[in-house]
Order: structure tokens, then C-alpha cells, then sequence
């Protein structure tokens, strides 16, 4: 049987340093576009290189630049400070007029609530009156009473008057039959008993207007005491209208109403808070540090911001510096002559006036706190 020859196939050496062997075709090779997008991104290489170039060369100068910018900036807030004073330890303040009670007694009407806008004298609160009432109706009577004693005493001053008239008459009579008698005496033609009587008719006359002369001038002492209770009556009569006007309890001040606490009905006494009115005019508090005091004085102008109006600024002036630094007025001031001494840097408070204006849309109210700067020179 004949051999039979099987020929194996041919198998290509592998690729050396990427590249296919001698005589054999590169497999990988990557196809030329008919289009020539590839000689396009040949072409731009060397513009890409180029602008690289041009920013590397530009670097320096834009970093300097920065420099420069942040120089200006450093030296611009140096300068700012040098001449502005800020703190953020800053609230708005207001007088706040307590509403308090004279005279105890039951409320009958409350007549305003709290966030109310009162006009000065506006009746907020009224109590039941009725014995108020009658206080004043038993002073009244007093009063009368009083006067009625008065026209009494006045009454018998005249007739006091009328029996000092009538001794003096009789006083006189007995002197002239006195000297009469005295002379008849003489002349034997009257007998020393009936010179004896007529001596005692005239030393009874004398001192009959004696006697009435000291009533006349008790009298007179009886109006004038009379007189002054009807002053004292009329003064108890005042007090009990005073106090029947304390039953109807206004506002001492034009403001709003807060801190409303009565109800009708209810039982106070003098002196029980009842609610307050927060005046119109508001200022601001600005607790400056004690070292930042050097160059503030009243009259320069601020500029301040209230957190809950981020995007509008406000205008004010010192108004005045405060005496003494806030912890001198706290309820328990700090003694550094006892105990462990540490240094703390005060708080003085400044007083800020705001600057008239129409702040309906942004209504500055009490406890709001502020971001004050203050100018203190030119810059």
C-alpha cells in the first residue's frame, strides 16, 4: 500500500518588538480613512502645543496679578479698620411702660389685646367701681356735714358777738351809775350799802363782757376749726375721686401692647403687672469693648444690619457712651479684690439713635439683634 503524505499546516513565527516576521504582512496595522481624518489630527498637534505654551508664559503674570489684587484688598480692609469700630454684641431697645394697678378690685372690661397700637390716655382695663363709688358719695357727705358746722360755728360768732354788744352796754350803764354813786356818796345823799350795790352791778357788768368777750373769741376759734375739717373732708373727698379715677386704668404712653396678663373678672391688687406698652422710638444697645472706645464719640454716624433683614443696611448716630462698663449694673457686679483675678475685657454699652425713616416694611422691634460699624474718621 502506497505511503500516504499529510502535510502540516505552516505556522507564523510570532511578532518580535510588535512587528510581524520577514514576509509576512503587519495584521494590526490600523487602516487609513478614506475620509483623512487622521492627517487632520496630525495637523492639530502643534496648535494644541502652542496655546499650552502661551499659558504657561501667561501663568506668571496671572499669578501676580492675584498677588497684586490681594495686596490691594489687605490694604483696603487695613485702612477700613483703622477708622470703623464693629461689633456684633448689639440689640434694639425700647422704653417699656409696665401697666400696674393703684387700687385693688375685680376687672369688669379689658378693652385692648396683645400686639394693639394705643394712643396715650386710651383706656386699656376698667374695674367695678361701686364702692369706690360709695367712698366717694360718703366723702361727699363728710363734706356737707363739715360745712353745716362751719355755718353753726359762724352762727354762734354772732351771737357771741351780739352778748359782747350787750355787756359792753350794760358794762357802761353800771360804770356811769357808778360815778354817780360815787358822788351822791360824797354828798351823804346815798347810803353805803346802795353804793356798795351799784359797786357790785358794775364789777358784775365788767365781767359779764368778759365772759362773753372770751365766748366771741372761742367762736371765732370754732369757725376756724370747723374751717379746717371741711378742708380735711374735702381732701378725703379728692382721695376717694382719685381713687375712683384709678378704676379706669389707661395708657400712660402712645406704644403697643405686650405681655397682656388680666382677664374680666379677675381679682388684682395695686401693683400686680397687668400688661406693658413698648414706646415708638427704638434705639440700639452696641456693647463695645472697652478697647475699641478710643475714637467713638456721640454724633459720628453707623451703619448698621439686623439679622432678620440680611439685604437691607440702616443708618444711625451715637447718641451717648454709657458711664460704666454693663457689669457695673448687673445684678451681682464682680469684686476683683477677692478670689483668683482673671482678666476680662469689659463691655460699654453705646447708645445708638436710628435715623428717621419709613421702616413699615421692615419693622425694627426690640430684642433684634444688629450688626453695628461705626465711622470714626475719614478714609
Amino acid at each position: 500500500m502506497a505511503d500516504t503524505k499529510i502535510e502540516q499546516p505552516r505556522i507564523a513565527p510570532p511578532p518580535i518588538n510588535g512587528h510581524a516576521a520577514d514576509g509576512e504582512l503587519r495584521s494590526t496595522s490600523r487602516p487609513t480613512e478614506s475620509n483623512g481624518s487622521e492627517p487632520e489630527r496630525n495637523e492639530n498637534r502643534p496648535a494644541a502645543k502652542k496655546e499650552k505654551g502661551l499659558f504657561q508664559r501667561a501663568l506668571p503674570f496671572i499669578f501676580g496679578a492675584i498677588l497684586v489684587a490681594a495686596a490691594l484688598y489687605g490694604w483696603h480692609i487695613i485702612q477700613y479698620n483703622k477708622v470703623h469700630e464693629e461689633t456684633d454684641d448689639a440689640q434694639f431697645d425700647v422704653d417699656i411702660s409696665p401697666i400696674i394697678p393703684r387700687v385693688a378690685g375685680y376687672v369688669r372690661d379689658v378693652w385692648v389685646n396683645n400686639n394693639d397700637h394705643v394712643d396715650s390716655n386710651a383706656v386699656l382695663v376698667t374695674l367695678d367701681a361701686r364702692d369706690l363709688n360709695l367712698g366717694v358719695q360718703g366723702a361727699e357727705a363728710a363734706v356737707e356735714s363739715a360745712m353745716a358746722a362751719v355755718k353753726s360755728a359762724q352762727a354762734a360768732a354772732i351771737a357771741a358777738h351780739a352778748n359782747v354788744a350787750t355787756a359792753e352796754v350794760n358794762r357802761n350803764k353800771t360804770v356811769n351809775d357808778l360815778r354817780r354813786a360815787k358822788g351822791l356818796l360824797a354828798g351823804g345823799a346815798m347810803t353805803k350799802e346802795q353804793f356798795d350795790a351799784v359797786q357790785a352791778a358794775a364789777d358784775a357788768a365788767e365781767a359779764q363782757l368778759k365772759s362773753v368777750t372770751d365766748q366771741a373769741a372761742t367762736s371765732q376759734a370754732q369757725i376756724a376749726i370747723a374751717q379746717a375739717q371741711v378742708q380735711q373732708r374735702q381732701v378725703d373727698l379728692d382721695n376717694a375721686n382719685l381713687k375712683l379715677s384709678y378704676a379706669t386704668i389707661a395708657a400712660p404712653v402712645a406704644g403697643t401692647v405686650a405681655e397682656k396678663n388680666v382677664q374680666i373678672g379677675e381679682y388684682i391688687q395695686p401693683g400686680q403687672p397687668l400688661m406693658a406698652v413698648t414706646q415708638p422710638d427704638i434705639w440700639i444697645t452696641a456693647n463695645y469693648k472697652e478697647t475699641q472706645l478710643h475714637d467713638i464719640h456721640p454724633g459720628q454716624p453707623a451703619v448698621f444690619t439686623v439679622d432678620a433683614y440680611p439685604d437691607s443696611t440702616f443708618h444711625g448716630t451715637v447718641q451717648s457712651i454709657s458711664p460704666a462698663t454693663g457689669a457695673k449694673f448687673s445684678l451681682l457686679p464682680p469684686d476683683n479684690s477677692t478670689g483668683n483675678f482673671i482678666k476680662v475685657t469689659q463691655r460699654v454699652p453705646v447708645k445708638i439713635l436710628v435715623n428717621p425713616g419709613n421702616y413699615s416694611k421692615t419693622p425694627l422691634r426690640p430684642g433684634m439683634s444688629v450688626d453695628v460699624t461705626i465711622t470714626t474718621g475719614k478714609w
